[in-house]
């Protein structure tokens, strides 16, 4: 028996003797990225009926007051960047058929197309690009997008030929507006 009490004793020395367990701590840094974006809600896409392109004496009618509908359109797009990017390409109406238009006549039609973007602030930015020139032309918001509905608006207006009093050939015409709203980092 004297020996199983030896025993249990020097095992409780050791015991005693070992360290105790020390608490373990430290840290996780966690991190994450928002890439800057812009979506379209409602597709930047659609038409513009402008009608008679003519007035009586066959020359451009400038107000498009033949359209159809209304000469704006309106879309939702959401970025989560400071100050997006808007450009706007107008691209001339063009009767195809008519290729060969003799002097005092034309087969084109040129408009301006403005873009009108809401600013999360109340503010608003245009930007505007006319068919007559090439290239698109761009803008900041110089604010955040308007986090509503329909913060984007099209209108096409102000309809010129290359020569004032140039005839329009009879036909369809058709052209079309590019519109990019891009995200700014």
């Amino acid at each position: 028996m004297k020996k199983l009490v030896l025993s249990a004793l020097m095992l409780g020395s050791v015991l005693a003797a070992a360290p105790a367990f020390a608490q373990a701590n430290g840290s996780v840094d966690v991190t994450g990225t928002v890439s800057a974006r812009c979506s379209a809600v409602t597709p930047i896409s659609g038409s513009i009926t402008l009608g008679e392109l003519a007035k009586a004496d066959g020359t451009i009618d400038a107000a498009f007051s033949g359209n159809t509908g209304g000469l704006s359109r309106n879309f939702t797009i959401k970025c989560n960047g400071s100050n997006p990017k808007v450009s706007v390409e107008a691209k001339p109406l063009v009767n195809a058929a008519a290729t060969n238009s003799p002097n005092g006549y034309t087969n084109t039609v040129h408009y301006t197309a403005t873009v009108v973007a809401m600013g999360a602030k109340g503010g608003t930015a245009s930007v505007a690009d006319q068919s007559i020139s090439s290239g698109a032309t761009s803008g900041q918001v110089g604010d955040r997008l308007a986090a509503v509905a329909n913060n984007i608006a099209l209108t096409i207006g102000t309809g010129v030929t290359s020569e004032s009093t140039a005839i329009l050939d009879a036909g369809t015409y058709a052209g079309k507006v590019e519109i990019t709203v891009a995200p700014t980092a």
